[in-house]
């Protein structure tokens, strides 16, 4: 699913303030005035919820997957505990330090506080156990004592981890819909036909492809979503156009990285396209016996469309061109 997950769509962030501020004089005078005026302010906040959320390399949800696929069965086994593992121990305080940090700031986010603020309580309340039971399992002690300590704590810390998960994929989702608002009205307070427009709408449309694409990250395909797809990939491509275009205007050899990037990109969705009209994903889902264990086309499709977006948007933010 291409939401709620960390260091994809929030990776435009730094495009999207960029261009709401391109060419345009008065926002420059006001980044230098010492005050910092209320949108200024409100772009510090959303900074730093997105580091936040770029900060966890592995998601709470990731880790709760991996406890209740290997801690719980090991724990319910009448066997002698050989080893026990928990994930994410020192992410929980760093991220609750984190969001707390963007709370304390005055300027309200509405899409982002409350859910913002449940992540941080969830967190909170996870951290005792966590850290009980990080000591537990650095210190080896489940050899001593049988694992008695981990069955015994183990309910609780699923039903804490469990809370955070759906707080968390609330907090994503909250950061998701304020970066659409971002992206939306960069690219509508562009000035049409020029570099910064076009730059603009690669990341408009590039976003709205990802958002489309959100059943093949399932594994499921596009489904429904299709021609909508197709459509946000053929106005990413005239963007592209539009901007290769310009930045030659200004110098012949134009912005080859960008433009490998955003190519890159378009291929990858029109491979998608390709593969989802020639049954290419259907086939795989079909598989049987020794050729079931081949990873499907469709996983190898959506890593190349995520790299490849994100590959751009890093490119975007370097802003060479």
């Amino acid at each position: 699913m291409y939401m709620p997950r960390p260091l994809r769509s929030f990776a435009i962030l730094a495009v999207t303030l960029a261009l709401a501020a391109c060419g345009d004089d008065s926002a420059n005078k006001e980044a230098k005035a010492p005050e910092p005026t209320a949108a200024q302010a409100e772009i510090v906040k959303y900074n730093q919820y997105v580091d936040t959320a770029n900060s966890i390399s592995t998601t709470f949800e990731e880790a709760l997957d991996r406890y209740e696929t290997y801690a719980v069965p090991a724990l319910k086994s009448s066997k002698p505990l050989k080893d026990f593992v928990i994930s994410n121990d020192t992410t929980i305080l760093r991220t609750k330090e984190k969001l707390d940090r963007a709370l304390a700031m005055k300027a309200p986010i509405a899409e982002i506080d409350a859910p913002a603020k449940a992540f941080s309580d969830a967190l909170g309340k996870l951290a005792p156990l966590s850290n009980e039971l990080q000591n537990y399992s650095a210190a080896k002690t489940f050899l001593s004592d049988n694992g008695a300590l981990a069955r015994e704590k183990s309910p609780a810390y699923v039903a804490a981890l469990t809370e955070v998960v759906k707080a968390e994929n609330g907090f994503y989702r909250g950061i998701s819909i304020k970066d659409t608002a971002n992206t939306k009205e960069a690219f509508e307070k562009a000035k049409k036909d020029t570099v910064a427009y076009y730059r603009a709408g690669m990341v408009y449309y590039g976003k709205a492809t990802m958002d489309k694409a959100s059943g093949v990250f399932d594994g499921q395909g596009l489904g429904a979503d299709q021609e909508a797809f197709k459509q946000q990939l053929d106005k990413m491509n005239e963007m592209a156009l539009g901007f290769d275009k310009k930045t030659r205007e200004a110098d012949p050899k134009g912005c080859s990285g960008m433009m490998m990037n955003v190519n890159g990109f378009l291929a990858s969705g029109r491979k998608i396209l390709e593969h989802t009209n020639n049954g290419r994903y259907k086939e795989d889902a079909a598989r049987t016996g020794a050729f079931k264990m081949m990873r499907p086309t469709i996983e190898d499709d959506g890593n190349s469309l995520r790299q490849n977006f994100n590959n751009l948007i890093s490119d975007l933010n370097i802003g060479r061109c």
